[in-house]
């Protein structure tokens, strides 16, 4: 059985993947942004379609007069039609990208003329969203051990689950933790889960 050239090279467009990296960035405040970090794939591939013209189309007939009896006086007819038909094919190059988040998160913090950025990377401890507070991002993180998260969902911090959150503002960052009680604070006895760690983007 042979096998074309032009299924060897779609097999082998198939399989090439292009990394890009993508996000979508949230202007929080006038002095805070935060990215989503994505990873896209972009898989190439050939695409056979048909190629479709107008086509003459032959139809004959047998017509009978019927002078002296039923199938008398009988001709052959033919009458052509116009219709489209589909005469070849043709390779169209193509491509699709796909998106999915990386569980990353990047803070940019703007101060004057100067920059800071800081990342959550957050893929090995649950799941973290983000709202605005008080002119500040809050970045408020749960996770499965803490009840927080499950799925890939964030739970809510309600009913004694342990929850992480920062508090991203021009002047400052906060760490708070809850777990027990109600509210958030710097320091929670009762938080018993592994740290979540902020660091310098390049670190």
């Amino acid at each position: 059985m042979k096998i074309s050239i032009s299924v060897v090279l779609l097999v082998l467009l198939i399989s090439l993947l292009a990394l890009t990296v993508s996000s979508q960035i949230s202007q929080v405040t006038n002095a805070v942004s935060i990215e989503d970090v994505k990873t896209c794939n972009t898989i190439f591939y050939d695409e056979l379609q048909p190629i479709y013209e107008n086509c003459i189309y032959y139809h004959n007939y047998t017509s009978c007069l019927n002078t002296s009896g039923s199938n008398t006086d009988c001709s052959l007819k033919q009458d052509t039609r116009t219709i489209e038909c589909k005469t070849g094919e043709i390779t169209l190059n193509k491509n699709k990208t796909n998106c999915q988040p990386v569980t990353k998160f990047v803070i940019s913090i703007s101060k004057d003329t100067l920059t800071q950025k800081k990342e959550i990377d957050f893929s090995s401890w649950g799941v973290c969203i983000n709202t605005t507070e008080n002119s500040c991002l809050a970045v408020t993180c749960g996770t499965l051990a803490g009840g927080s998260a499950r799925n890939g969902i964030f739970n809510g911090c309600d009913g004694g689950k342990s929850c992480q959150k920062f508090l991203f503002c021009q002047d400052s960052i906060k760490t708070l933790y809850k777990a027990s009680r109600s509210d958030f604070v710097e320091y929670d006895p009762t938080f018993h889960l592994s740290i979540l760690a902020v660091n310098e983007v390049g670190q």
